[in-house]
């Protein structure tokens, strides 16, 4: 009795192998380029003095983007552009 018992115990411990699919895998989609928005050096100049106004009176760059609708680095990039 004791080898029927070894030999249950021992099929419960058998490791399940795990077979690699053959089929190969889709890519994953790509998501759609966002289209950028460019602005004139007419515009750009503009902006650059409201920035640099902006800051000297005192607001921090986070309210300036959120106010001028860009992003923060992008406010930074103008401010040491001049």
């Amino acid at each position: 009795m004791a080898r029927t018992n070894a030999v249950t115990a021992s099929e419960k411990t058998k490791k399940v192998i795990a077979v690699k699919s053959i089929k190969a895998r889709k890519p994953a989609a790509k998501k759609p380029a966002r289209k950028a928005s460019r602005r004139n050096s007419a515009d750009v100049a503009k902006l650059q003095k409201v920035i640099v106004r902006g800051l000297k009176s005192g607001k921090s760059a986070a309210a300036l983007s959120e106010e001028l609708g860009v992003s923060r680095p992008y406010i930074y990039v103008l401010k040491n552009k001049g």
